[in-house]
């Protein structure tokens, strides 16, 4: 039996949920618990438009995470680098992907290297789409019909689930994750999900609580 992208994105969902959401009192705390990080990632993403199947381009991003007690929130800011990427027929193309998120994410477990998940949502959108210059569009109209419909295509929201593994030395965090994001709608330039390799590291620079001092945060 083959499991959908839709059930795995909705059962990271409900077990980063759970994992939040659990009372404070059955909880133990993280030595890098109620700590701000900041993190650089680099990596690859594969996706599909409407005239490519799928391609690979490399990746690079930068995020925020909020530490609770065993869980967070990273806000985050990712950037796939391409080149003449073709939709719509091989009348459009464009560059780069620009990917903006926020994540609830979850660490249900303390140890030298700690698998963790996540679930949340953002917006993907194609960075400059313009007419291919191959075709020899010149007419004004047309042009500008075909720009324009390429805008209103060019972002789509979407629902993802994220695992990774971490490992923590002192204020530094090095990761590895794998990501999946939902499909666009019919009428974008973009179609199927959105799969993202990711590592990086993220650097501890304080604790969110002022009367809070853990391990050396």
């Amino acid at each position: 039996m083959r499991t959908s992208p839709s059930t795995g994105l909705a059962a990271t969902l409900a077990l980063t949920l759970l994992s939040a959401m659990a009372p404070a009192h059955l909880v133990a705390q993280r030595a890098d618990s109620y700590t701000w990080k900041l993190g650089l990632n680099a990596g690859a993403m594969m996706f599909q438009t409407r005239s490519q199947d799928t391609k690979t381009i490399a990746a690079v991003g930068a995020h925020a995470l909020i530490m609770a007690r065993k869980g967070g929130l990273l806000v985050g800011f990712d950037e796939g680098l391409g080149k003449n990427e073709s939709t719509s027929g091989g009348t459009i193309q464009f560059n780069d992907l620009r990917r903006y998120q926020a994540i609830l994410m979850a660490f249900p477990f303390h140890g030298p290297l700690e698998p963790y998940f996540g679930a949340g949502g953002g917006i993907l959108s194609v960075v400059g789409p313009r007419i291919n210059p191959d075709l020899g569009i010149t007419d004004p109209t047309q042009r500008a019909s075909l720009l324009s419909a390429a805008k209103d295509a060019s972002a789509s929201g979407f629902l993802t689930a994220l695992a990774g593994v971490q490992g923590r030395w002192g204020r530094v965090t090095a990761f590895a994750q794998y990501q999946l994001g939902s499909a666009p709608a019919d009428d974008k330039l973009l179609k199927g999900n959105l799969h993202t390799l990711m590592a990086g590291i993220r650097i501890g620079l304080g604790s969110t609580k002022d009367d809070l001092k853990v391990g050396g945060y």
